[in-house]
């Protein structure tokens, strides 16, 4: 059995967003459309444009114009989409609402992972358990696909401690 205590802050947050985004099924589609809302945007009004009868020249300077703007936005899309996510939970800490808890206790069982905050208490089933994600700051263990126990790398004592629980947790999840 594992018992870890940890705090989690919006940075942890954000960095498990940002896995999401870039590693999940979902998450990589919403950011595929994401990207291609504007050069799609642009497009429409390029053709508006030319079923207009504006003139050539102005069709070719918009059309150049559209063009670099859009590659800046296929560039930066991704950093732009983050900075929103950024955004919006600073909006829910102003509010009080936040859509973590900022201290946790997971405890690890024979049958189930027990996840305790100052204002829930749930319980999952290994056999619920989708996906175990390590990354350098994190393990998230995904219990639905946009949902997940975040568990900070700090929460281990040293390297040992986090590889007997990996091989713990995967010897659990099928």
């Amino acid at each position: 059995m594992f018992e870890f205590k940890f705090a989690l802050d919006d940075n942890d947050y954000l960095l498990f967003n940002r896995y999401h985004l870039l590693n999940s099924p979902s998450g990589k589609k919403a950011l595929t459309m994401y990207r291609l809302v504007v050069p799609i945007v642009f497009l429409a009004v390029i053709l508006i444009f030319y079923i207009a009868d504006a003139g050539p020249r102005l069709i070719i300077i918009e059309a150049i114009l559209m063009a670099i703007v859009s590659a800046l936005w296929l560039a930066f899309s991704d950093k732009l989409l983050l900075r929103s996510v950024n955004k919006n939970i600073l909006k829910m800490k102003k509010t009080g609402r936040l859509p973590y808890s900022s201290e946790a206790v997971l405890k690890f069982g024979e049958e189930n992972v027990h996840e305790i905050t100052p204002n829930t208490e749930n319980k999952t089933d290994y056999s619920l358990i989708e996906k175990i994600a390590v990354t350098e700051k994190a393990i998230y263990i995904y219990f639905s696909t946009v949902q997940a126990y975040i568990l900070p790398i700090t929460a281990f004592s040293d390297e040992a401690e986090r590889r007997r629980f990996l091989e713990f947790i995967h010897s659990k999840v099928k």
